[in-house]
């Protein structure tokens, strides 16, 4: 819990419940493997999300108890009373991101969205995950945690939170597509992994075994992207961390992401992150030093 700290109830509280805080951090994160690990039943000054990657478990939050399970995503409000307990003889694996009240306001600005369609609600957002979007938002909340706490994970934080929130925006969202079909997300599983995205396309089409066409079709139908978009996307991803490491000079991470046209590096990385991969490191700088 090095994240959070709690602050004493009033004296004169009807129902004392403990109040956590950010520990000197404006974002947190937390990756607990049992329920037995998560904070007893409190509440807290900032907002979170936390998601389901393993197992099954009750959600006791102001007056409801719901049931969670792989890949149940959850939006968590300052005012929210709640906490975690064992369903039967299930146990769960709990990834968990959280911010300031102020960056939620940037957030609910960026995307359009007034915060009252977030904070309204008696009960908490919550929505049930599917392949691949389950495995992307996995992803993106583990990567808040390999980042030490300060502005790299700061300046990462932001630029994947829109993304989480919009998750519960109203109407048609990234998560209503077709059925699923099993040979594509076990592609996408494969194509996860840095030595197949870092080959690009000549990867996937070797690991699909069919036609280029039709990877297009079905690409644009269940992700709205080109393969190559897809391929992308994870490539900046990378990228993005490799930046943060402050290791390597463009240039050579440009040729860790398996793309051999600087040009074209600066465009895509432009395209995902709103600013070219020397104003993302200064940005970086400029917070640290």
């Amino acid at each position: 819990m090095k994240n959070y700290e709690q602050v004493p109830p009033a004296e004169d509280a009807a129902e004392p419940v403990p109040l956590l805080t950010l520990k000197g951090e404006d974002c947190g994160f937390q990756h607990q493997f049992s329920v037995g690990e998560t904070y007893p039943f409190h509440t807290h000054t900032f907002y979170e999300f936390f998601l389901i990657s393993k197992g099954k478990g009750i959600h006791r939050i102001n007056e409801a108890s719901i049931l969670l399970s792989e890949g149940s995503f959850v939006f968590v409000r300052p005012s929210d009373r709640h906490g975690y307990d064992f369903l039967n003889q299930y146990d769960l694996e709990l990834i968990n991101v959280s911010f300031l009240p102020s960056i939620f306001d940037k957030i609910c600005g960026l995307l359009g969205c007034p915060q009252s369609f977030f904070t309204g609600s008696p009960l908490s957002l919550h929505t049930e995950l599917a392949e691949p979007l389950l495995s992307d938002i996995r992803d993106k909340m583990l990567q808040v945690g390999r980042l030490d706490p300060g502005a790299g994970r700061r300046l990462y934080l932001n630029s994947v939170l829109p993304f989480f929130l919009y998750q519960f925006c109203p109407g048609p969202s990234l998560r209503e597509t077709a059925p699923f079909p099993a040979w594509l997300s076990e592609l996408i599983r494969k194509m996860e992994e840095p030595e197949n995205y870092i080959e690009g396309l000549p990867r996937l089409l070797s690991l699909a075994s069919l036609s280029q066409e039709y990877l297009n079709r079905s690409f644009r139908r269940f992700l709205h992207m080109s393969p190559t978009e897809f391929i992308n996307m994870r490539r900046m991803d990378y990228a993005a961390g490799l930046l943060l490491e402050n290791r390597l000079e463009v240039i050579d991470i440009c040729q860790e992401c398996g793309i051999h046209n600087l040009s074209y590096f600066y465009r895509v990385f432009r395209k995902q992150y709103g600013c070219s991969p020397r104003e993302f490191i200064r940005m970086n700088r400029g917070k640290t030093e």
